[in-house]
C-alpha cells in the first residue's frame, strides 16, 4: 500500500510541476508579445541614435465592423543607412488612417529613424517614439489587454491545478 501512496504523491507532484511549467509558458508568451516591443522602445528612448531614413512603401485598409462602422489599419516600410554605410529596412503598423501626406506616396518620403547602435535592426521612426515611459503603455493598449488576459488565464488555471493537487495530497 505504501508503494501506491508514494506513486500517487509523485504523480501529484508532477502535476504541480506541470502546472508551474504551464504558468511559465504563458508568462513567456506574455513577455514575447508585450515586453519585447516595450523593451525596444525603452532602449530606443534611452540610447537610440537618429539617422535619416525614407518611407518607401505604405498601405492602408479599412476593416468594416459587424454592426456598422469599422476601423483603419496601415503599414509602412522604411529604409535607413548608418554612418558606416550599412543599410537596413524596417516596418511599422498602426491602427488608424495614414496621414494625408502618405496616402499617395509616389517617391520616398524623408523621415528621422531611431536605431540602436549595438543592434541597428531594432529601429522605429523617431516621431513614433513615446515621449515618456507611460507613453509606451498608451501606444498600444489593446496588445497589453490581450497579453494581460492570457497571463491572467494561465495564472488562474495553474493556481487551480496546484490547489487541487494540494487537496488531493492531503486527502491521501
Amino acid at each position: 500500500m505504501t508503494g501506491v501512496v508514494l506513486r500517487r504523491r509523485l504523480l501529484a507532484r508532477w502535476r504541480i510541476i506541470t502546472a508551474i511549467l504551464v504558468l511559465l509558458g504563458v508568462g513567456s508568451f506574455f513577455s514575447s508579445i508585450v515586453v519585447s516591443q516595450s523593451w525596444h522602445y525603452c532602449l530606443l528612448m534611452q540610447r537610440g541614435e537618429n539617422t535619416e531614413g525614407y518611407i518607401i512603401d505604405v498601405w492602408e485598409d479599412y476593416e468594416p465592423a459587424e454592426r456598422g462602422g469599422g476601423f483603419w489599419i496601415h503599414g509602412a516600410t522604411y529604409t535607413y543607412q548608418l554612418p558606416d554605410g550599412r543599410e537596413f529596412t524596417g516596418k511599422l503598423q498602426g491602427d488608424r488612417r495614414l496621414k494625408p501626406e502618405f496616402r499617395s506616396l509616389t517617391q520616398p518620403y524623408p523621415v528621422e529613424v531611431a536605431y540602436l547602435p549595438d543592434n541597428p535592426a531594432v529601429s522605429c521612426i523617431s516621431s513614433d517614439l513615446p515621449d515618456d515611459i507611460l507613453g509606451i503603455f498608451r501606444h498600444s493598449p489593446g496588445e497589453y489587454l490581450i497579453a494581460g488576459f492570457c497571463f491572467f488565464v494561465g495564472f488562474y488555471l495553474s493556481s487551480v491545478l496546484i490547489r487541487e493537487e494540494r487537496i488531493n495530497l492531503k486527502q491521501r
